[in-house]
């Protein structure tokens, strides 16, 4: 059975993802044990391996320092491996000789909570990677730590970065990593006016989300964007299609993925397009909420609603996406009434499952939990369910 594990990012100074912290419901000394316990006799498989949540990116987990006794090789591929060793741990040569082992395996070593007072500390000798709670450090102790520890060699990774204005300031101090909510905060602007290109793709979402597909005007419109004819025509000769004979045209390609398609597959290139200057997370995650939501329309029987359920995931960052109000964006556009309430936060069924992804995604179990109550889930779908979403959605990113 998969585990329910939350994946918070952590964002390099271009918002590139450098890893995800694996946030596990029963903590990750539960679960390691369980999983343990479950291997037959003399097996010697990996506890753990989560590509398919974190695609390329590593694993970052938080050890109890009675856990760097475990054979580094049990545990996952130590290449794709940061492990995070609280700095108040006792350095004792047990512990000290833990970390030596997992790091000569492969594995990178992170120090939790790290301050002024631990730049004398033993754990030094091993460490990748020191995560400070940037919100209650001072100025002066971050310009401190990100001035001595790079030339150790050792990254300092800001932790508590939630607005735009804190990841320029944590970026000013020196740190190599950040992680936080400030990648999904929209920079709204009174007054502020929509683009000419993203203009065109609003026009674009308006089409394709029209209750009778018009390819004439739909194909006139994409062809006055290059770059939108180009990634489209690339996007359908690609292998996730696998289509026997190329695309050559955006008439052909309108046809041939007909009118369902045609709305999945616009709105996910258009969104893509959309936030081209922003995270690549953030669209990641409209992918990964989409499918997952949509996934969840048969087990709730809400099969009827999946197409909804499909355009509240996508559409459920837009906003952050495109620093543009969400209202305005939604003005322009004719999705159903109950697509536009769940995506404006009023209350209704797509919203309530909307949320219950949300908490799942964020790892708060006990709101998701109540959620799921209400929804009459199985709690225990979601773990498969949110782990081939991610999967679906890298696979669709890298066709994209």
């Amino acid at each position: 059975m998969d585990p329910f594990v939350a994946t918070h990012p952590i964002f390099d100074r271009l918002t590139k993802v450098y890893g995800y912290e694996l946030a596990f419901r029963s903590g990750f000394e539960a679960y390691f044990r369980s999983a343990v316990s479950g291997r037959a006799k003399g097996e010697a498989r990996q506890v753990f391996s989560f590509d398919d949540l974190l695609g390329p990116a590593r694993a970052y987990v938080v050890f109890p320092p009675k856990l760097l006794m475990a054979d580094p090789m049990l545990l996952a591929p130590p290449e794709t491996l940061t492990i995070g060793v609280p700095a108040d741990t006792s350095a004792d040569e047990k512990v000290l000789g833990g970390c030596k082992r997992f790091k000569d395996a492969g594995c990178h070593i992170g120090i939790e909570g790290f301050r002024m007072d631990h730049l004398d500390s033993r754990f030094l000798d091993f460490a990748d990677v020191v995560r400070v709670d940037s919100v209650n450090a001072t100025a002066d102790e971050q310009k401190t730590i990100c001035e001595e520890l790079p030339s150790r060699g050792i990254r300092p990774l800001a932790r508590g970065v939630d607005t735009g204005e804190a990841f320029d300031t944590a970026s000013e101090a020196g740190y190599w990593y950040f992680q936080g909510d400030f990648f999904r905060q929209p920079v709204l602007r009174p007054g502020k006016e929509v683009s000419a290109n993203k203009l065109t793709f609003l026009q674009v979402l308006d089409k394709v989300n029209q209750p009778e597909l018009a390819y004439d005007d739909l194909e006139a419109l994409i062809k006055q964007d290059v770059s939108m004819t180009y990634r489209l025509l690339r996007f359908l000769n690609s292998a996730w299609f696998g289509l026997r004979h190329t695309v050559s045209s955006i008439r052909q390609a309108l046809v041939l993925l007909g009118p369902a398609e045609v709305r999945i597959w616009a709105s996910m290139l258009v969104l893509s397009d959309m936030g081209q200057d922003k995270p690549n997370e953030l669209f990641r995650r409209s992918l990964i909420r989409a499918k997952a939501l949509e996934a969840l329309a048969n087990v709730i029987k809400m099969e009827r609603q999946k197409s909804h359920l499909f355009l509240v995931g996508m559409f459920s960052l837009v906003e952050a996406l495109t620093d543009i109000p969400i209202a305005r964006v939604l003005d322009g556009l004719p999705l159903n009434e109950n697509v536009k309430d769940a995506l404006l936060g009023k209350p209704c069924p797509l919203r309530t499952v909307l949320e219950a992804i949300e908490q799942y995604e964020m790892g708060k179990w006990k709101a998701f939990s109540q959620s799921a109550g209400s929804l009459g889930l199985d709690e225990y779908v979601m773990p498969t369910v949110f782990r081939a979403a991610s999967k679906w959605a890298d696979d669709a990113l890298s066709a994209i």
